[in-house]
């Protein structure tokens, strides 16, 4: 009979492929650095993930799931631009407090690897849909696909903590305009 599988271990595991992604990449992570920094054999990382994409999409997963967390408080009934700046606030926030994180979720985008599953909307950005959507409606852009629109909204929020990073000291002021070029860029207003 088959041990129950640990929550702790699958946690490990996952932290441990965020650690070793970041460090080395995804094409140069072998799953035997990511068992070693987890702690557990080899074997066990493939008990909990059958294959190093279960683990990469998995892990995708969770990283999406951690930013949903990061909204418990999301003013769904405000205005657009309200919510708009809410979702970039945080997500800068969560970006500058985990930039690791970040650099892993681009690395996994760019990978090839993610499954559309892995893909589905979550919270943040079902939400993120609707503001840039209603946003874009209210500048004239009723045509501009909602895809599009959370990409680009994402495009600018990683080059502005690109920025910020190499310049802390403009902060306030790159959060600030780089939040004025995506509302300018989805209403035309200033």
């Amino acid at each position: 009979m088959a041990r129950p599988k640990s929550n702790n271990k699958r946690k490990a595991i996952l932290e441990a492929a965020m650690e070793v992604f970041a460090e080395r990449g995804i094409s140069h992570a072998p799953t035997s650095s990511i068992s070693s920094a987890a702690g557990v054999a080899e074997g066990t990382l493939f008990n909990y993930f059958k294959t190093k994409d279960e683990l990469i999409n998995e892990l995708y997963r969770e990283l999406r799931k951690e930013f949903d967390r990061e909204l418990v408080d999301y003013p769904f009934n405000a205005d657009a631009r309200t919510r708009v700046r809410f979702v970039w606030d945080r997500y800068l926030d969560l970006a500058m407090r985990y930039p690791k994180r970040l650099r892993v979720m681009q690395q996994l985008r760019a990978s090839g690897r993610i499954l559309k599953d892995a893909e589905a909307p979550t919270m943040a950005i079902t939400e993120l849909l609707h503001s840039t959507r209603e946003a874009a409606h209210q500048g004239g852009m009723r045509d501009a696909s909602a895809e599009l629109l959370v990409l680009l909204f994402r495009a600018q929020a990683e080059a502005t903590v690109e920025f910020i990073g190499a310049h802390r000291e403009l902060e306030p002021e790159s959060r600030e305009l780089g939040f004025k070029l995506i509302w300018r860029g989805l209403t035309g207003a200033y």
